[in-house]
């Protein structure tokens, strides 16, 4: 995906679909990414725009089975961080 900003210059982009993610994981995600596309492509950091795509448990299914239903056990997002209640 490109994005076109200030008069034309060319912009890549990426996108992150997954279950929604916390702050800190998506903070990883975003220089690892950023990172790896500026050091093989030479486009600087400062213009690559990761965007992420988080889906609650009830819009995401797996065999028939809303995730809401049936959570994933090893998975690490938002929908599972510990709580101070």
């Amino acid at each position: 995906m490109i994005f076109y900003f200030d008069g034309g210059m060319r912009m890549p982009a990426i996108t992150i679909q997954s279950l929604e993610l916390t702050d800190e994981q998506k903070k990883t995600l975003a220089d690892t990414f950023i990172t790896a596309f500026s050091e093989v492509t030479n486009v600087p950091k400062d213009r690559i725009y990761l965007f992420f795509d988080g889906y609650t448990l009830d819009n995401v299914a797996t065999d028939g089975i809303l995730f809401s239903q049936r959570p994933p056990k090893l998975a690490k997002g938002k929908f599972n961080q510990e709580t101070d209640a």
